[in-house]
């Protein structure tokens, strides 16, 4: 496990406000919003070469974002990023304190530094969401 990982670890749970549990390669936690009674359970499983796969269960549904290599905490947002990319992909799964959590798949990097007027709601919608990671990097 990387120091970078175990410190990512540490903001995401001083901006929550509650610890991972941990087994082994296994770090899970649980966000509940007391205003929409409901609740999420994150985990995030450790793979080699420093890579990890993080899913997201809910009442809903079940997201999953593999060979994730980075974690992005904003507490002025009050969320974290995880994000998995290529040389010109990239995919981030957002999640609040909230417990609301989004995942954008495949996004050509080239949108987060394009004139954002120009793009359709929904490619607007993720490189607006995704920027943050450009000035992270």
């Amino acid at each position: 496990m990387s120091s970078q990982f175990t410190h990512s670890i540490k903001l995401i749970e001083e901006l929550l406000g509650v610890e991972f549990s941990n087994d082994g390669n296994l770090y899970s936690v649980n966000l509940k919003n007391s205003k929409t009674h409901t609740d999420i359970h994150v985990e995030l499983h450790l793979e080699a070469e420093n890579n990890f796969l993080v899913s997201v269960y809910t009442n809903n549904c079940h997201l999953q974002l593999q060979n994730c290599s980075n974690i992005i905490v904003s507490n002025m947002l009050e969320e974290f990023i995880f994000t998995s990319e290529t040389e010109e992909f990239i995919s981030g799964m957002i999640i609040s304190k909230q417990g609301d959590c989004s995942l954008y798949s495949n996004v050509k990097k080239s949108i987060l530094n394009s004139d954002f007027s120009e793009l359709n709601s929904e490619k607007l919608l993720s490189a607006v969401a995704l920027s943050i990671t450009e000035s992270a990097n």
